[in-house]
């Protein structure tokens, strides 16, 4: 009987204990509570002085984003949106050490943006502390930036490329900065379900050779997933355009510059009118993806690009190339003077043949 009495006390502890329980340990409700590098308090503290520039015109109100979210947005020169994310998934944060991460995509679709990000507790990363006076003969770009823990490369070496981190789960809480220094458009997605996410194989290389005077055969490494058995590839989107003369890369690191960006899903819809077609991974043989475009015109430069897209709707570009088509047709073996040389020794040769036949036919004759 007294082990009852017991178990039923610890069910319903007495309301005295509660209340002072209560009264030692309030409940925290609302906002994050302390600051990195400073003492945690047990009130709601005002991040008014310590992060004065999230109040800054040039910064967007906070958008919470959810596990698996794709956005698109547009951003202005020298503007400042920022996203939210939180798990509490147990599942997710039951996963292997290799498997349990975080995933953070942002591709430009047009322009330059830059992805900084900072986990735990505000605040918000502050890229105007790293980059001032943008676009004067004083700008001036230093790293790293305040309240950052992963960021872009702001050194102009990347502009235009898509950055992705693969981090570590370690924190329920992630705050995102995009900070674009041009009129620019972008997706992000953050997603902790990483094998959803498909993955090109081979880093993302593409193979072509011209097969025939109007056909081009690309070849590339299928797409994998890590870890296994979360989804699988879907289709491939196989993009092709032609480009024009001034179409020139800003540098290698770039493809092709950021007002013409074709190595990211959606800068590929703005500057191709569609895909060229699709094809469906049962097309992969011996782990290699084939496609052939037909159509090409002789010594013209293309730009070409697969997409992979996973049954979970995720999709990720390749690295996409660049090729020049050039097919002669060769309609005689040699230079016209070659053939004039070989002629007259052929015609010499033939000569000196008749002429001693018809010296033995005499003398043996």
């Amino acid at each position: 009987p007294w082990r009852a009495a017991c178990a039923a006390k610890r069910r319903h502890p007495e309301p005295l204990a509660v209340a002072l329980l209560l009264a030692l340990f309030p409940p925290r409700y609302g906002q994050d509570l302390g600051l990195a590098g400073q003492p945690d308090t047990l009130g709601v503290q005002d991040l008014s002085q310590v992060c004065a520039h999230q109040t800054l015109p040039q910064m967007a109100p906070s958008v919470e984003i959810k596990d698996g979210d794709t956005v698109y947005e547009k951003i202005m020169k020298n503007q400042t949106h920022r996203y939210f994310f939180r798990s509490y998934n147990v599942t997710t944060m039951n996963q292997p050490d290799q498997y349990r991460k975080l995933i953070i995509n942002l591709e430009p679709c047009k322009g330059i943006v830059y992805l900084m990000v900072r986990k735990t507790r505000q605040c918000y990363p502050n890229p105007y502390s790293c980059i001032t006076q943008l676009g004067t003969p004083t700008e001036r770009r230093t790293k790293p930036c305040a309240w950052t823990h992963f960021m872009s490369e702001t050194d102009r070496s990347r502009d235009g490329t898509p950055t992705f981190f693969e981090v570590p789960l370690s924190s329920t809480k992630y705050y995102i900065s995009v900070y674009a220094t041009d009129n620019s458009a972008y997706t992000l997605t953050v997603l902790a379900d990483i094998g959803a996410f498909p993955r090109p194989g081979n880093n993302g290389r593409i193979n072509a050779k011209q097969l025939r005077e109007l056909q081009v055969q690309l070849s590339w490494d299928p797409a994998t997933f890590s870890p296994l058995g979360i989804s699988g590839v879907k289709q491939y989107w196989v993009y092709s355009s032609m480009l024009l003369q001034n179409d020139d890369r800003t540098n290698m690191a770039v493809f092709m510059r950021p007002d013409k960006i074709m190595n990211t899903v959606c800068g590929l819809m703005n500057n191709t009118d569609r895909e060229y077609t699709r094809i469906p991974p049962s097309a992969c043989v011996l782990g290699v993806c084939n496609a052939t475009i037909d159509g090409v015109i002789t010594d013209k430069r293309y730009v070409f690009n697969v997409v992979v897209e996973s049954h979970r709707g995720y999709r990720m570009a390749y690295a996409g190339l660049i090729m020049r088509t050039d097919w002669e047709v060769v309609r005689q073996a040699a230079s016209d003077k070659t053939l004039k040389v070989i002629g007259a020794v052929s015609g010499s040769v033939l000569g000196m043949v008749v002429i001693i036949y018809f010296l033995m036919l005499k003398l043996y004759g």
